[in-house]
Order: C-alpha cells, then sequence, then structure tokens
C-alpha cells in the first residue's frame, strides 16, 4: 500500500479536473487578449473564473489576480507595496513564515527597510501586545501567516486585521494552508495570497487577492494584463482548473474538512500509543485541520524520511536542505526548540483520499522505522 501523507506540500489533481484537461486544452488555444472570436471564448473562460472565485470569497472580480502561485504573489504584494508607498519604511512581520514571505521583507531590509519581528509563545501564537507596541505612523504592512506550513497553527487574523484598520496600516495574510480548509472573512485582509497546487489544483497557478482601492507596483512589466498588475498571457486551462478545485472544495466542505480533521485526530491519538516518546508540536492550539508536526527524540529526521520511503510513505519534515545538509527549520527554533529536536521533527499532512487504513499502517511503518533508527543513536 502506497501512503502519501504530503499534502501540505502538494496535493493530487482532482480526477474531475484530469478528465477534462484534453478538452479544455484542445477548445480554449487562442490569446485571450485577441479581438476575434476564439480569443474572446478564451476571455470569458477566464472572467468566468475570476467571478466564481470572487463569488466564493466574498470580494470583487476585479479584486482577484492570477499568477503562478503563491512564490509570485508574495513578492509582488510585499515589494510592489514597498515601490507604491515609499513614505512608509516599516515592516511588522512572525519569524514563522513561510521563506516565500521572509526572503522578500529580507530584500527590502537590504534596502533600508525597518523589520520588525514579533513574538510568539510556545505554541507559536503571535503576542497581541507586541504588535500593539511595534505599529506606528511608519507601519507599512503587517504579515501574518493565516495558518503556519509547519506546525498547522491558526492566529487571530480578525483582531489583527482590527489592529490594523485603527492604525491605517495594510494587513497581509498568506493563506495557502487555509483556503478550502478554514473559514475567514477575506474583507479583514488587505492581501491574501493562494497556490492552486495546494488544493487540487495543477502546479504554477495561483492568485492574489489585493483590495481594489489600494496602489501596488507591479513585479513584471509587459502587456499589462491582470488589471496591470501580472503582465504575460494569462495561462487560460490552468486558471479554470483553479477555479473547479475551489468550486469542488465548496462542495460538501463541512464534510471534506471532518474528514481531515478525523484523520489528523486519528492519527494522533494512537501514533503516541505506539510511541509515547513523540512530542506533538502545539497540540494544544487551534491549528488547521491536515498537518500533524511531530518532533521524534533520539532520531534523525532525514534517515526517518529515508526510511518511510522505502516502505512506500511519503512524509517530510520541517529542515531545510542546503548542499546536501540539512538545518534546523526556521519555525521550530522561532518556537524555542532546539536545533536538535527541530531536525528531529517530521510534518504529516493529509488528503481527502487518505483512508483510516492507512492511518493504520501508515503508524506502523513508522514505528518500525523509529525503532530501528533509535538502535543506531
Amino acid at each position: 500500500m502506497k501512503i502519501y501523507f504530503d499534502c501540505a506540500a502538494t496535493s493530487k489533481i482532482f480526477q474531475d479536473i484530469l478528465l477534462s484537461m484534453e478538452r479544455v486544452f484542445k477548445e480554449y488555444y487562442a490569446n485571450p487578449n485577441s479581438i476575434y472570436s476564439d480569443g474572446q471564448k478564451s476571455r470569458q473562460l477566464i472572467e468566468e473564473s475570476r467571478r466564481n472565485i470572487a463569488q466564493y470569497l466574498g470580494v470583487e472580480p476585479e479584486e482577484i489576480i492570477f499568477t503562478s502561485g503563491a512564490t509570485e504573489s508574495n513578492n509582488t504584494i510585499i515589494r510592489g507595496l514597498a515601490e507604491s508607498y515609499p513614505e512608509k519604511n516599516e515592516i511588522i512581520i512572525t519569524p514563522i513564515e513561510h521563506k516565500s514571505v521572509l526572503n522578500p521583507v529580507k530584500f527590502l531590509a537590504k534596502k533600508g527597510y525597518k523589520v520588525h519581528f514579533l513574538k510568539i509563545d510556545k505554541n507559536g501564537i503571535i503576542d497581541i501586545d507586541d504588535l500593539k507596541r511595534k505599529i506606528s505612523e511608519k507601519t507599512l504592512l503587517v504579515v501574518i501567516i493565516h495558518g503556519n506550513n509547519e506546525t498547522g497553527v491558526l492566529q487571530d487574523v480578525e483582531t489583527v486585521s482590527k489592529i490594523c484598520r485603527e492604525n491605517d496600516v495594510f494587513f497581509f495574510s498568506d493563506v495557502v494552508q487555509t483556503i478550502c480548509k478554514e473559514k475567514f472573512d477575506t474583507e479583514i485582509f488587505d492581501f491574501i495570497s493562494v497556490s492552486g497546487h495546494k488544493i487540487n489544483a495543477p502546479k504554477g497557478i495561483g492568485f492574489f487577492y489585493k483590495r481594489k482601492d489600494i496602489k501596488l507596483t507591479p513585479l513584471l512589466f509587459g502587456g499589462g494584463q491582470e488589471f496591470g498588475l501580472r503582465s504575460g498571457t494569462e495561462n487560460i486551462a490552468f486558471i479554470k482548473f483553479l477555479s473547479d478545485a475551489i468550486h469542488e472544495w465548496d462542495t460538501d466542505n463541512d464534510d471534506k474538512v471532518k474528514h481531515l480533521r478525523f484523520l489528523r485526530d486519528l492519527w494522533e491519538i494512537n501514533l503516541k500509543e505506539a510511541i509515547p516518546d513523540i512530542h506533538i508540536v502545539s497540540e494544544q492550539a487551534k491549528r488547521v485541520p491536515h498537518i500533524s508536526c511531530i518532533i521524534f527524540p533520539q532520531v534523525d529526521a532525514q534517515s526517518m524520511i529515508l526510511g518511510l520511503s522505502s516502505r512506500d510513505m511519503a512524509v517530510s519534515s520541517g529542515s531545510a536542505c542546503s548542499s546536501g545538509t540539512p538545518t534546523p527549520s526556521h519555525v521550530l527554533t522561532a518556537y524555542g526548540y532546539s536545533d536538535k529536536e527541530a531536525l528531529s521533527t517530521l510534518r504529516f499532512s493529509f488528503c481527502l483520499d487518505n483512508t483510516e487504513e492507512q492511518i493504520y499502517e501508515g503508524i506502523k511503518r513508522v514505528k518500525e522505522v523509529f525503532e530501528s533508527l533509535k538502535e543506531f543513536y
């Protein structure tokens, strides 16, 4: 039995989308910026998809900007906002953001921007009082990930939004792990970013929401597509597939989310019984339904991953690997975990097509690998 427990990294494309691919590529091939009929047919498909996504989020269609994914969206928002509002040169951010958010902010820091990192507690929850202390008339942007991609921890974005609005500061949240899995009011944000391949659409498509009255300098210059904010011929088919994926998630959404939460809870309860030594990161905090981050003391996460891979099981770690050398997760070290603990951590993330049988079989395989590795440490 092959077991894939890495849906926070990427997800399989929905079967209905796969079946529709050949037809959509054949039928909607013309450039949507052309005025002839086939081009306008492509344009209509894009705008229909934009309207569907906007309706799902409860926003205006012109506030949805299609991109290649969250990395492009994050860079466009952060760097574009800095270009548009040069009179403000301070940014407030958490130390547990995805690197596609952290690195553009670090780029601005090199340009002279002052970056304030918020305090977080042992569960990864931001210190609201610290935010109130650090926000000022010089603050351009507050950046807080909604659901952490490594630990799944959810932040109180409603309170953050209120503080930002009271201080006339922009608020941006990466909702890559929460879109379709957690309910939120899009209008509390000024910007959000979404990546399609996390919600069973293809890789290479995503979007960001931008409140329509906010200025934003584009990252890419060219033909002025996407309301002048993202030049380049649009990816017609993938835009439709992203809209279709969101629609599929929206259908019986409560049941889908309930299934994911059931799998995660079943996993954690039974894994603790099988391996009492483990530590579940942020176990008592509010988390997204599909992510379980677990420290396996005395063993190396990379070795665990390889051992599980040899048993047809796919999981990931919170560590980044550069030149073959793993480095501790910046998220877990920000929580206060030691480098050794961070390097012993695995992330299990569950998919809609995972089953109860896979949970029990997965626990069996994890225990086998863990026990075999403990002998060498």
